[in-house]
């Protein structure tokens, strides 16, 4: 019965589902409490089956609260694959998962941030926006994953969207950097111009070795930022 319901949920096929469960009116229960290594919810969130994760959710919404192998939330597979009507759907059912990190200490808005879905981390970010602030296994916020992804759209929204408090814009990572120093070490220009106009970045805070950020700027740099009247606050 269960191959059955993984075919019927790989097709997105509703009909198959209501049939399966005409027969068995507790086939969903039996994914309840983590007894398999992913539920019919996350292979359909994964592929996008809108309709059909509609149909799982209304006949079980606890299905939303589990947590695959990876402790993978369907949350989490949504915002990855820039699902916005299924992250919508799912957080009608439970916003508080938006708080839950999987194995490698992401929560659904670092996700979001790091993908670069923009409307889904707007969404993410105004249901529950402590969750932007939670660190990631490895030190890193996620501001710092913004600019190590190359996100700058994403750096901009959350910086001015409300992350705009000079200690969280200005701590160091795992590896000793504010935002700003990584920013300059990668040569992100755009993402550089942005920080250096920011009021709340501290442009010096030194890095773990003792370096302000605009230390780091390489002579191209200095000459391309030469009339930036921010580089001399």
């Amino acid at each position: 019965m269960e191959k059955r319901l993984y075919n019927a949920t790989k097709n997105g096929d509703k009909n198959e589902l209501l049939y399966l469960l005409q027969e068995d009116a507790h086939l969903l229960n039996r994914f309840i409490n983590g007894h398999y290594p992913e539920t019919p919810l996350h292979v359909a969130v994964m592929l996008g089956h809108s309709k059909f994760v509609d149909e799982l959710l209304t006949r079980m919404p606890e299905l939303a609260n589990e947590l695959n192998s990876r402790r993978q939330s369907p949350l989490h597979l949504a915002t990855a694959k820039g699902h916005q009507q299924i992250v919508t759907r799912l957080m009608q059912v439970n916003p508080d998962m938006c708080l839950v990190c999987d194995l490698d200490g992401r929560n659904p808005l670092h996700i979001a941030a790091m993908k670069g879905y923009l409307d889904v981390l707007l969404e993410l970010f105004y249901a529950k926006p402590w969750a932007a602030r939670s660190l990631m296994a490895q030190g890193d916020t996620i501001l710092h994953r913004c600019v190590r992804c190359n996100q700058l759209e994403a750096l901009k929204l959350l910086v001015t969207e409300g992350i705009s408090d000079q200690e969280f814009v200005n701590c160091l990572n795992y590896e000793g950097n504010t935002i700003l120093h990584m920013a300059i070490v990668a040569n992100q220009t755009q993402a550089i111009k942005f920080l250096i106009r920011r009021e709340e970045v501290d442009k010096n805070r030194k890095n773990k070795d003792g370096f302000k950020a605009l230390d780091l700027l390489s002579q191209n740099q200095r000459d391309e930022f030469a009339n930036d009247e921010s580089l001399s606050d």
